[in-house]
């Protein structure tokens, strides 16, 4: 079965300074074309590997990190874990993909993982909006963000029971909207609330018309600032799901989502 689990639902600075959530990104497990689950884990910001092992996963079993941009609280914990994930340097295996700026550096960003760690595991790419990987039989595309990182991307992830999209830090963008059609969950990042934009970050308001155009089945609200955690993220999940009619759920830190025929939050 299909499954992911959020490892920290907090985002932004002040929220990763002071872990008012967890910040250890979300962690996705698909079935490959053998039956073979595999384990990818996106965004790894501080305190990740602290909140794998709370959860009871073991590093050793990531197969593929994929980081959205080069700001810390999407890539803090990133090189312990390649170390995890390539059993401590001594394995060449596992998929690194990044954006441009983590791996290889673009303008004032990056790059925020070392040479030394960029050679350990099998397969490291930079990825830019448009490009299509298949990892161990599975489908993942890169696609547009909008962000102060101008090599930013979000992913798709085709499993077998339908696209899951991740949308990274972003701007509104109406290319969002079609870089995440006929997704069946879609994975939110809500750092502001109501009636309060910043640059480069999603509002409330923003996310509501990310899935009202798309329409999943259900859309995944995360990466919590500190004025949207004050305010209460269900809060945020209840106007959106009222104005739009998208199932629409709030996220927990360590809450899991098991997508088969139906999608239950567990």
């Amino acid at each position: 079965m299909t499954s992911l689990k959020f490892l920290g639902t907090g985002g932004g600075r002040f929220a990763a300074i002071l872990q008012t959530r967890a910040t250890g990104g979300v962690y996705l497990f698909i079935e490959d074309h053998s039956g073979r689950p595999r384990h990818f884990h996106i965004d790894p910001g501080p305190g990740a590997l602290v909140r794998m092992l709370a959860c009871g996963l073991s590093p050793l079993e990531t197969d593929a990190i994929l980081v959205s941009h080069c700001h810390p609280d999407h890539y803090a914990d990133a090189e312990i874990l390649i170390e995890g994930m390539t059993d401590g340097g001594n394995k060449r295996q596992g998929a690194l993909i990044a954006s441009r700026s983590v791996l290889e550096g673009m303008g004032d960003f990056g790059p925020s993982v070392s040479k030394y760690h960029r050679a350990k595991p099998a397969i490291v790419k930079s990825v830019s909006p448009g490009d299509g990987l298949d990892l161990f039989g599975i489908k993942v595309e890169a696609v547009l963000s909008a962000h102060s990182d101008p090599s930013s991307v979000g992913f798709r992830f085709h499993t077998p029971k339908g696209i899951v999209g991740y949308v990274s830090d972003t701007a509104f963008d109406e290319r969002i909207v079609q870089a995440h059609a006929q997704s069946r969950v879609l994975i939110l990042p809500v750092t502001r609330p109501l009636g309060m934009p910043i640059p480069y970050h999603l509002t409330v308001e923003d996310a509501a018309k990310i899935a009202g155009a798309v329409k999943p089945e259900l859309a995944l609200l995360t990466h919590f600032g500190t004025r949207v955690i004050k305010d209460g993220p269900p809060k945020a999940a209840e106007w959106i799901q009222n104005k739009m009619g998208v199932r629409t759920v709030a996220a927990e830190d360590g809450m899991a989502v098991d997508i088969g025929d139906e999608l239950r939050i567990v």
